[in-house]
């Protein structure tokens, strides 16, 4: 199998457990890497903020490397108008105002084939005529907007026939909380600390997408996917195309964009007309408040795709999920027979030396026979006080194994309780995992593209654990 890094990260984000990353070049089939992925913790100077991207790369990887480290700003700035929680640097501030320029030149040109003509550059009165899913819509289209304008200055571009480009998934991952002053910007008033519950409620999540790159939302054991294909593959995009006059060649399956690319939708192409005219950079968004039952996001690039769909996706999360359920139990199981075994021995050990335990430990054997004094004939009475001696220290002693052995049965399942309430997961190697099986998967199922997964697992992971390992613990103990 392929060796690849997955870097894994511990996140403040409340609604997030893990984050785990991996960037696959596939050599067999590519020669270089052309995916790029981004994650800002704190995003926006927000706590409990952050911020992913995957950018993947086409004839180069310029267009990617340089919308992953200006695409974060650009949305930021439609954000913060949202919300004002959210905002820029001032290094951020400085880029933006060397962009303005460029900005204005071109600012409501609307794309072919794109299916309204958003006005850009709505000022706030506007933005509040807005549904939150329209003021979501348009900061990201926005955002794509300025980004391709920024790509087409060709900054470290070096072909003379055609510049890169690069289709990109962004997510914003919003637990909803104040700023860390605890007081709510602009109202000097302070909050309390909210709960579990209510950092759920008032989260979102927001996603956007343009090209053939998706993010897969996995719950309660199926995978939904939150974006849209723009691909070949798309009747709906196949049809734009064409009625535009752009071309799609029938070398591949469903065929290449002018001969070339898949994807319908990305940022960049500049120096090729007809692709450019095809290949629009404009992203279909979605905002999502959070839920208890979210367990994980999957991000990716075609890679993935292009050889396993969320339904698969789905399963191969599931196997490492049960996987890890097993052994789990398996080494708390070991673990807990391992006390008993322990509690139990030294029980015993106690009984053991425990002094008067035994009728025995009271009889003093004679080594020296008295003959001057010759045991007399008459036995029976003292043999029979010496038995009932015994008897009764016999039943001293099972008495005190008794309440020994209940008082050591008592210490074994207070150990084991708990060791149930302590349990815990190493979440980081969980999604390091998860993402080791699906870059796997993908390589053995023959995908020849970059390979770029991100797996975020979700606060509902531990809902999961909860209920199935607890659970399982428990029923295990109650039999031992």
């Amino acid at each position: 199998m392929a060796e690849y890094s997955v870097t894994t990260h511990t996140v403040s984000n409340p609604l997030i457990r893990a984050v785990a990353v991996c960037e696959e070049r596939n050599s067999t089939w590519k020669k270089n890497m052309e995916d790029v992925t981004v994650f800002h913790e704190g995003y926006g100077g927000k706590e409990g903020a952050s911020f992913f991207g995957v950018f993947d790369g086409f004839h180069g990887q310029i267009s990617a490397v340089t919308a992953s480290r200006e695409m974060p700003v650009l949305v930021l700035e439609q954000l913060s108008k949202q919300d004002p929680l959210l905002s820029l640097e001032k290094d951020q501030v400085k880029l933006l105002s060397r962009f303005e320029a460029l900005f204005q030149k071109d600012y409501n040109r609307p794309y072919p084939g794109q299916a309204q003509n958003i006005e850009l550059g709505l000022g706030p009165e506007q933005l509040e005529n807005l549904t939150k899913v329209e003021q979501v819509n348009l900061a990201f289209t926005t955002a794509f907007w300025k980004m391709d304008r920024v790509l087409g200055l060709g900054k470290n571009e070096t072909s003379k026939i055609r510049w890169s480009g690069c289709t990109a998934l962004l997510c914003l991952i919003d637990s909803g909380l104040p700023s860390s002053d605890g007081k709510e910007q602009g109202t000097g008033q302070e909050n309390n600390t909210p709960t579990p519950s209510q950092e759920l409620q008032g989260g979102r999540i927001l996603i956007a997408n343009c090209g053939n790159v998706h993010a897969v939302l996995y719950k309660q054991g199926r995978g939904f996917r939150l974006t849209k294909d723009h691909s070949t593959s798309n009747p709906k995009e196949r049809k734009r195309i064409l009625q535009s006059g752009g071309a799609i060649s029938v070398n591949k399956q469903h065929g290449l964009v002018e001969g070339l690319t898949k994807a319908t939708r990305g940022l960049g192409h500049y120096g090729d007309r007809k692709l450019k005219k095809s290949v629009i950079p404009v992203p279909y968004s979605v905002s999502l408040p959070t839920d208890p039952s979210f367990q994980l996001l999957v991000l990716a690039s075609s890679g993935l795709w292009e050889v396993l769909d969320e339904h698969a996706v789905a399963e191969r999360v599931l196997t490492v999920i049960e996987l890890t359920q097993q052994k789990f139990i398996l080494k708390t199981l070991c673990l807990m027979q391992t006390v008993e075994d322990s509690l139990i021995s030294d029980s015993q050990s106690c009984i053991q030396s425990r002094p008067g335990s035994s009728i025995f430990d009271s009889v003093e054997p004679s080594s020296v026979k008295d003959e001057d004094n010759p045991p007399e004939l008459d036995m029976p009475e003292p043999l029979g006080v010496q038995a009932r001696d015994m008897q009764n220290a016999e039943e001293t002693e099972r008495h005190q194994s008794s309440v020994l052995q209940q008082e050591s049965e008592v210490n074994v399942k207070g150990t084991m309780a708990d060791s149930l309430k302590n349990l815990s997961l190493d979440y980081e190697h969980l999604a390091a995992d998860i993402c080791r099986e699906l870059v796997d998967t993908a390589l053995v199922s023959g995908s020849r593209e970059n390979i770029s997964v991100i797996v975020i697992l979700l606060h509902g992971l531990d809902v999961l654990r909860e209920n199935t390992l607890k659970g399982e613990l428990t029923k295990q103990t109650n039999t031992m």
